[in-house]
Formats: C-alpha cells, structure tokens, sequence
C-alpha cells in the first residue's frame, strides 16, 4: 500500500453552466486572458434540477469549456444528471480542459488563460472572444488541496502549466520555501507572478524550437541544487518531456510517488498546447480500421487472452518497476524477481512484440506502452495479480457456469473464492476496498446533501466506500461521532489512505467480522448489498435493522443499473436480481453485472430491485434520493 497523499481531495457536482465574455486581454504576447460571468456561476436551477454554484478549491483545478466545430454554429453539449453530465451518442462534444486562473464569486468573475498559437480551436476562439459572446463551461469536478508537510516544494511545466503554476504562486502562504522552472517559447511571454512565498523562478526559453520539442525543463532539474527536507514536485506540460522527469525524480531523486503530481496536459504528437484532438478522429480512424481488418484476424484479437495476462504477470513480479529503474540485463531481472531465468526472458521477449518492453544493446528498457503503466498511478495496483481489481478482472474466467446458473465462479490466482479471500487475504481485501473508496469520491457530496445527518448525534457506518463518506460527513458536521465497521486489512486502507488527517482522530475504527456492526443508533450502509447474493442481503438487512436503537434510522447507498426499455417498476416485478428482458442501457453496467454475478452471485440491481431486497427484509422505503453517477440513497424504516 502506498502512503497517504499529502494533498486531499475533495470532489463537486459536475454542472454544465451558460456564461457570458465579460473581458479579454493579451497578458503577453504569448497568452490571453478571458474573463466570464453570469448568474450560473451562482446556485442556479434548470431542467427540474437544483444545482450548485461553481466551486473551485485547487491551484490545478480544471474546467471544460465546449466549443463549436465550426465559428457561428453551436457547440454540442451534454446533458445535466444530478451530479454529472450525460454524453451524447449521435454528437461528440469538443471539449477542451484549462485552469481557473482567477475566480471572484462575489465579482461574478472568473478568469482563464489560454496560449496564443495558430491553428488550435481554443486558441482561436479566445482570439475572437468578445464581451456578450456565450460559452458553456463544466466543472470543476474535484479540487486538490496545498500539499501538506512539505519543507519545500518544486514546480515545473511549459506555458500550458503556467496558469496553475501561477495561481498556486499567488495562493502560497508567506515563508513557503519554493522553486520553480518555467519553460516558455520567447522572452516577451515571460509574466510576473506575485507571491509571498519565498520562491525562486526560473525561466527557460526555447527561442524559436518548437513546442515540446526540448529537454529544457530536464536539464534544468536536473542541474538545480536539491533543498534539504521532503519535497511536493507539481509538473505539467508536454507528455514526452514530462517522462524524462519522472524518471529522474522516481529514481535518482528517489522522490516517493505520492510526493508528485505529474500530469502530461498535452502530446506534441497530438496538437500543441493542451488542444488535444476531437475525440471523433480517433474514433472515426479505429473504426475504419477495423471495417479493413479480416474478420478471422479481428476474432483472434478479441479472443487473445494472453496480452493482458502477460502484461499483469509482469506487473504482479516487480519487473516493470524495475525495467523502469533502468535495470536490463534479463539474467539480473530474473535474480531480483526470484524468477527462473528461462520462463522470464520468454515474458520479456512476448513484451517486446507487444510493445510493452524493447530491447537494445543495453538491455531491456520500456516502450510507451510500459511507461504508461509506470506513469499511471492506479494501473500497477490495477494490474497486479495479487490484488482484487485482478481477481475481479479474472472473474470472468468462469463467466460459462455463471451464465449458466446465475452462480459465482470466481477464484484468485490461488484458487480461493473471491468473496472469502477479500475477508482471508489482506492484500485482496485491502486493495478491493480502496478501489471503492476511490470511486465513492463523486457521490459522497450527494450523500451528504440527501439525508438531514444534523439529526444524527452518533452514526454507525459500514462497507466500501463508507470511509469516504464518513470522511465528508465529519468534515460538514464537525459535532457527529461515528463508528467505522470493517476487517483490519480494510480499516488499514481506511485509516492510512481515506480518513484525512482532521478526522481521523474523531472516527472509531472499530474491528468486526460480520457484515455490520452491532449496537447502532443510526447506520449507513454504503454498496454493502451489491457483494451480497439476493438471499445473504436480505439477511444483511434484515439483521441491521433488528440491531438498530430505538427509532434508530437505516441509511442505505447502492450503485443501481438503468435497463433499457423497461422502468424500474417492471424491472423490480420479475423479483430481486432478476434483469428486464430488454437489458441494461448502457454497456458498463452490463458488463458491471457479469462481474459481480461471476465474482458474488449478486449482479448489478436496478432501484426497484433494491428496494425490493429492503420490503423482503421487512422495511418499508421512506425516501429515495439520487445522489448522481447512478448511486442511490434510501432512507429505510423497519416495519412492525
């Protein structure tokens, strides 16, 4: 496991919001500054919707802003759920990320900076921007705070980076040690950036080399004098400079990885300056390729399981992290592996014509495929067999007797059912609850707006993700005591990874076996039932509400399935984890629900079939409230 980010994370509504040019200006010759306004960056209401007023906490946070694919026509837009946007199929939105450099809420007023350069949409239209003209922005969907417990930080990126490196200036606290490297295409885009840190700004310019094109920022990291203490490292800008620094940093520098945030805002490769291509071209060109490829070869593609097993056995012995700590000499690889030498240059040489490894005259190195991996913060704790997104993944190796019966098939690596290794084995159990604690980021803000918890003086809560809501809960209601149920391994993950700092010390992290624990006044069960065959949450249930004080409430949250054709009603009527016959309506949660039926026997429920276990269980439904990315929270009451 690794350590606890120093920076938290807290997570928004995603509102699509009509604004208006009040302002635009050349800051440099280089960059343009575009100030919007309008009463949607208030609270505002549309489409039977109450949705937010526009929240941005972070330095880096960033914005969509949609565009038109041609002047004067209107851009395609999504549509508004309760917390995030619906993406249409007959149109591809063009949308493109930047950073508030600026907000003013009582002003109305908000700030973006765009790079001037030809030919990219973003930059053409912040050339033509005029006062009164409309735009539609979405997000920001989450903030990351100032990094916490740093002696000093280092800042690095082009001029893309350049706004959230420059409001991250302005916001430091006076005393801040900081250094910062700045790379920019000529001396007149060179800004000032007031500050009361005590900051050293380096500026670097490519006189005349294009975009992306130069190893300057490296360089000049590489050459700085590296300041005593622990250092926080924020870098952006062109992807393929960026890895040479992340290679330094991991391992020369020996920078732990949750010490960097490490973001690529754009591919020179792709168009320059974060103006990343329209989603529809590739699109278009996979699908053209695609109708030419023979349909025997095509067949052998889809059916091939031996790329992906590779490439999470390598990722499960450690050889990637070491290919990319630059050790390649295949007999020294398979002696730090504890492999055998033979079994291992055969993986390394299959690698190779996947284009995960390459080989050279110095040995094994890694291809972009492999860097990704590294470069990708969840892909090693995906991929690693010993986890259970692996075994999640794996569970589909049985998917024939599932569909057959409707019953779990699914073993780890090592032969043991999946539901009890995430109770017998710390590793399946802890890395499966941090992959829903991640997840339940975008629904905790529901969760806490849709119950009245300042009724709740002491809060019982139990299941994935219920650390991340509880750990919103006790930020928005600082009076609340609350219980935290779970096994060890997962009240580790809970306690040195979800619980910020601030709250930890006011949740009990209380050990327990069962499913929930016993003697609560009010309990909150989040995505407790989707594990649970029909019968066993039933029971889950059944037994939760009998444990509960006298007018104690039951707050439950579960992530539901939309079907297709049928409403929830007709879906419910043919019983509790039964499917409409006209299926989901959207590929992820079918495949969601072949998961959790192969790996479980439960599968993905609709609302009604929810609701359905909780009547079973001898509760009555008292409010049932959209909390957004297709999570619901229902308030339950046991029934005499």
């Amino acid at each position: 496991m690794s350590r606890r980010s120093p920076r938290t994370v807290v997570t928004f509504p995603i509102v699509l919001r009509e604004l208006t040019v009040l302002r635009a200006f050349d800051v440099t010759p280089g960059m343009r500054r575009v100030t919007l306004g309008g009463p949607q960056l208030r609270a505002f209401h549309r489409d039977g919707l109450d949705l937010p007023a526009l929240r941005t906490d972070g330095f880096d946070d960033h914005v969509k802003f949609f565009f038109a694919e041609r002047p004067g026509q209107p851009p395609a837009l999504p549509g508004q759920n309760v917390s995030s946007l619906d993406w249409p199929t007959d149109a591809r939105p063009l949308a493109k990320d930047y950073t508030p450099v600026r907000f003013d809420p009582e002003a109305g007023e908000i700030d973006f900076d765009f790079v001037r350069h030809p030919g990219g949409v973003a930059s053409s239209w912040a050339a033509r921007a005029r006062p009164g003209d409309p735009t539609w922005i979405a997000g920001p969907k989450m903030s990351h705070s100032a990094p916490e417990g740093a002696d000093w930080l280092l800042a690095i990126g082009d001029e893309t980076a350049l706004p959230a490196i420059g409001r991250w200036l302005a916001e430091m606290p006076a005393g801040t040690r900081a250094r910062v490297f700045i790379e920019v295409g000529e001396e007149s885009h060179r800004q000032e950036l007031p500050t009361a840190a005590d900051a050293e700004v380096t500026w670097l310019v490519r006189d005349g080399a294009p975009a992306g094109s130069t190893d300057l920022l490296e360089q000049a990291v590489r050459a700085m004098t590296w300041l005593p203490g622990t250092v926080f490292v924020w870098a952006a800008g062109e992807a393929g400079v960026l890895k040479g620094i992340r290679r330094h940093l991991a391992v020369d520098r020996q920078v732990p990885r949750e010490h960097t945030h490490i973001t690529g805002y754009w591919r020179r490769t792709d168009a320059p300056h974060g103006e990343h291509v329209a989603p529809a071209a590739p699109a278009l060109a996979e699908e053209r390729a695609e109708e030419q490829q023979d349909a025997h070869d095509r067949l052998h593609e889809l059916t091939d399981l031996a790329p992906g097993l590779a490439i999470r056995t390598a990722v499960t012995l450690g050889l990637i992290d070491l290919v990319y700590q630059g050790v390649g000499d295949g007999a020294e690889l398979a002696r730090r592996c504890g492999a055998d030498l033979r079994s291992l240059t055969a993986l390394l040489d299959y690698l190779v014509a996947l284009e995960v490894c390459a080989k050279d005259a110095g040995g094994y190195r890694l291809a972009p495929v492999g860097e990704e991996l590294v470069e990708d913060d969840h892909s090693l704790q995906e991929y690693d067999l010993r986890g259970a997104q692996a075994a999640f993944d794996l569970s589909l190796a049985g998917l024939a007797h599932t569909v057959r019966t409707g019953r779990p098939a699914a073993r780890t690596p090592a032969g043991e059912p999946l539901a009890d290794a995430l109770r017998t084995d710390a590793a399946v159990g802890g890395s499966a609850r941090w992959a829903v604690e991640e997840e339940a980021r975008w629904i905790a803000s529901g969760a806490v707006q849709a119950y009245d918890w300042s009724r709740v003086p002491t809060l019982t809560a139990a299941g994935p993700g219920a650390g991340t809501v509880v750990n919103a809960l006790v930020k928005a209601f600082p009076s609340l005591r609350v219980r935290l149920g779970a096994l060890p391994s997962e009240l580790a993950v809970v306690g040195e990874r979800v619980l910020d700092a601030d709250v930890l010390p006011r949740v009990e992290l209380l050990p327990h076996a069962g499913p929930v624990p016993p003697g609560a006044q009010a309990l909150l069960l989040c995505r407790l039932l989707e594990r649970l065959p029909a019968a066993d949450a039933v029971l889950t249930l059944r037994d939760a509400a009998a444990g509960l004080a006298a007018g104690g409430g039951l707050v439950l949250v579960e992530r539901v399935g939309r079907m297709a054709g049928a409403g929830a009603a007709e879906a419910g009527a043919a019983g509790a984890g039964a499917v409409a016959p006209e299926g989901f309506a959207d590929l992820d949660d079918a495949l969601h629900h072949l998961h959790l039926t192969a790996a479980f026997g439960s599968g993905l429920r609709t609302e009604a079939e929810v609701a359905a276990l909780a009547a079973d269980a001898g509760c009555a439904v008292t409010d049932c409230r959209d909390i957004g990315w297709d999570h619901r929270l229902w308030v339950l009451a046991p029934t005499p």
